[in-house]
C-alpha cells in the first residue's frame, strides 16, 4: 500500500512530488493512500485532511496503513448513508427478512433516516448526528411516540452494525446515544363482563367467530386472517399457527390461487417463536368454529364455481382473503360502537386473552408460548401490572407448603388500660393473674397518645 502527505495552502499543493513545503503556518496537511482496486476493478484512494502539521498527517497515514494490513479497514466507496441504507435493506430482503419487519424498516428509512441523515457520508456519521435527528423527530409537529422514536433508532443501529461487520465503518455511531424514555404502556383490556357483553352483541355478525377466536386464544389479527382449516383440528380442540396475512404495497403472488393479491402477502408469523405454535381451544370456541364452518360451507355452495378457494377459516363470501385493516379492524370498531361498550382496540382482545389466563393462574411461560412472543420478558413487561392478585395467590399457596407448629400470636390493642385490666386483657408479665404457665400470651400495647 502506498501513501503520501502534502500541504494545501493559498500557494497551492506543496510538499509532494518534489515540491518544497510552504514554510508559512497557513494551510493544513493531508494524507492520501492508495488502497488498490475494488471489486469492480476501479482504483480506490483514501484522502483525509485538516491536520495542523506534517507529523500529525504522517501519523494518521501510518495508522491507516496498519489497519489495512491487519484487515481492519474497508473503503466505504464514498457512500452516503442513504446509499448504504438502500443496499442494506435490499440485502436483508434477499436474505429472507419477514414482510412485517421489511415494512417497518422501509418506513423508518424513507420517512426519518434519509430525510435527516441521508446526505451524510457513511464514514462521517457521528453520534451527535444521530442525537440531533432523534431530538428533531421528537419535537416535530406530528411527532411520533417515544416508543416509535426508539424503534427508528433501533433500525439505524441494526443497519450500522452490519456496516461495522463489513468494515465500512470502524464503530456504530448509533450505539451510545441517549434515547427518550418509553415505558411499555399498561394495557387495559375489557373486563370479563365487558367482553361477554360485546361477544353476545355481535353473535349474529359474520365475523363474530373471528372475534371469539382472538378473544379466546390471543391470536394476532394477521394470524387469524391467515388461519386455514388444514391447521385446525376441531376434534382435538387445537390449531397450529403457520402463517399470517400482511398488508404490503404492490401485487404479490398467492400460494393458493393463480391471480395473486394486490396489497396482501401470505407470510410467516411475526416472530420465529410464533411459527408452528400449537394453541389449545376451549369447548365453547370449538362450538363457535364448528357453526362458522357450516355457514362457510353454505356460502361456498351458493357461489359455486365462482368461489375462490383458499382454505381460509375467515374469508369473504367468495373465499378471497380478508384485508386486515378494512375488513376486520374497521368492522370491529363499528361493532364496538354499536354494542355500547368501552372503546378498545382489536389488539386489546389479544391482551384480554392474556389477562384472563393470568387471572386463572396460568404460568407466564405458557402464556408467552401461546401468544407467540419472542421472549418471556416481553410477556412479563407487558402484563406485569396485572399480576397483583395472581402474585398474592401464589404467595399464599407457597407459604401453605411449609409445615409449621401452631401457636397463639394474637395481639390485643386497647386505648384504656383500666378497661383492659377489668376485662382480663393486656395482663403484664409481672402482674398477678395466675402462675406464668397459665397466663395468656396476649400483650397489651399502649396507644400512641398514652406513650410518654
Amino acid at each position: 500500500m502506498k501513501g503520501s502527505v502534502f500541504k494545501r495552502c493559498p500557494h497551492g499543493v506543496t510538499g509532494v512530488k518534489g515540491k518544497p513545503a510552504c514554510p508559512k503556518k497557513h494551510g493544513t496537511w493531508y494524507y492520501v493512500a492508495d488502497l488498490g482496486e475494488n471489486r469492480a476493478g476501479r482504483r480506490q484512494q483514501q484522502k483525509k485532511g485538516g491536520f495542523p502539521s506534517k507529523d500529525e498527517a504522517s501519523t494518521a497515514l501510518a495508522a491507516l496503513v496498519t489497519r489495512v494490513s491487519v484487515g481492519q479497514y474497508h473503503h466505504d466507496e464514498r457512500k452516503t448513508l442513504a446509499d448504504y441504507l438502500a443496499e442494506w435493506i435490499d440485502d436483508k430482503v434477499a436474505g429472507g427478512l419477514r414482510p412485517t419487519t421489511e415494512r417497518t424498516y422501509r418506513h423508518h428509512i424513507r420517512d426519518y433516516l434519509v430525510p435527516h441523515l441521508g446526505k451524510i457520508r457513511l464514514r462521517d456519521l457521528r453520534p451527535g448526528h444521530v442525537s440531533s435527528m432523534l431530538r428533531k423527530i421528537g419535537k416535530a409537529e406530528n411527532a411520533p411516540k417515544a416508543a416509535t422514536v426508539r424503534r427508528i433508532h433501533a433500525t439505524l443501529r441494526t443497519a450500522l452494525s452490519s456496516a461495522v461487520r463489513q468494515q465500512l465503518v470502524t464503530y456504530n455511531a448509533a450505539k451510545s446515544v441517549e434515547l427518550p424514555a418509553a415505558p411499555r404502556p399498561k394495557v387495559r383490556p375489557w373486563e370479563p363482563k365487558e367482553l361477554g357483553a360485546f361477544l353476545d352483541a355481535v353473535a349474529e355478525d359474520r365475523l363474530s367467530a373471528l372475534f371469539e377466536l382472538v378473544a379466546a386464544t390471543g391470536l394476532r389479527r394477521g394470524e387469524a386472517c391467515g388461519l386455514r382449516w388444514d391447521d385446525v383440528d376441531l376434534g382435538a380442540g387445537q390449531l397450529v399457527v403457520r402463517q399470517q396475512i400482511v398488508e404490503v404495497s404492490g401485487p404479490h403472488p398467492c400460494p393458493y390461487c393463480e391471480d395473486g393479491h394486490r396489497g396482501l402477502h401470505f407470510g410467516p408469523p411475526k416472530t420465529s417463536s410464533g411459527e408452528a405454535r400449537m394453541v389449545d381451544l376451549d369447548r365453547a370456541t370449538v362450538a363457535v368454529l364448528t357453526a362458522h364452518k357450516a355457514t362457510q360451507d353454505a356460502e361456498r355452495g351458493e357461489w359455486g364455481e365462482a368461489y375462490v378457494e383458499h382454505g381460509l377459516v375467515f374469508a369473504h363470501e367468495d373465499g378471497t382473503p380478508l384485508v386486515p385493516t378494512t375488513a376486520v379492524t374497521k368492522r370491529f370498531a363499528e361493532l364496538v360502537k354499536a354494542a355500547g361498550v368501552r372503546r378498545v382496540r382489536l389488539h386489546d382482545l389479544r391482551h384480554g386473552a392474556a389477562s384472563l389466563r393470568l387471572a386463572a393462574g396460568v404460568d407466564m411461560g405458557v402464556i408467552s408460548k401461546t401468544l407467540g412472543h419472542s421472549s418471556i420478558s416481553i410477556t412479563a413487561d407487558t402484563y406485569s401490572h396485572l399480576l397483583g392478585g395472581v402474585g398474592k395467590a401464589a404467595s399464599e399457596a407457597a407459604a401453605a407448603l411449609v409445615p409449621r407448629n401452631r401457636r397463639d400470636q394474637s395481639v390485643t390493642t386497647s386505648a384504656n388500660p383500666q378497661t383492659a385490666e377489668a376485662s382480663g386483657e393486656g395482663v403484664h408479665a409481672g402482674k398477678a393473674g395466675g402462675p406464668p404457665e397459665t397466663r395468656t400470651r396476649n400483650l397489651w400495647i399502649k396507644s400512641p397518645q398514652l406513650c410518654h
